[in-house]
């Protein structure tokens, strides 16, 4: 019963995440192989191309029957993210226009890089002082 269904949901979880970071290492070999290995561009242009695969998904609407099996494992960090912007656009465009889905989008994405870089100076200010 719903023991079962939680396993299923756990493996399923896995494997998608499996497969996007599959997906995310070939960007990365991909990269590489066209800049160099010593380009410092490289991580930031595999980052993008997940970024693209996630809107292409959403856009396609294969991420959301994704995420409706997967959980979790269809949400990595790069291309979840887009997918989540995509979405907010979405939702707040159907409601209030293009304006405030571009607004809602603004603001889901400086929440989330205002997050990232506050915790990012308080590791960056606690490894400073514990070394």
């Amino acid at each position: 019963g719903a023991l079962m269904k939680a396993c299923k949901t756990y493996v399923l979880s896995f494997l998608m995440g499996g497969f996007y970071c599959a997906i995310g290492q070939l960007f990365l070999m991909l990269w590489v192989s066209v800049l160099g290995p010593a380009s410092p561009y490289n991580m930031a242009a595999t980052l993008l191309s997940m970024g693209v695969v996630g809107v292409v998904l959403f856009v396609a609407g294969i991420h959301q029957k994704l995420a409706e099996k997967t959980g979790w494992g269809s949400i990595l960090v790069f291309n979840g993210f887009a997918c989540a912007l995509a979405d907010t656009y979405e939702g707040a465009a159907a409601e209030g226009g293009a304006g405030k889905g571009v607004l809602a989008l603004l603001d889901l994405f400086l929440w989330v890089v205002g997050t990232g870089a506050l915790l990012a100076i308080i590791v960056a200010v606690a490894a400073f002082f514990m070394a």
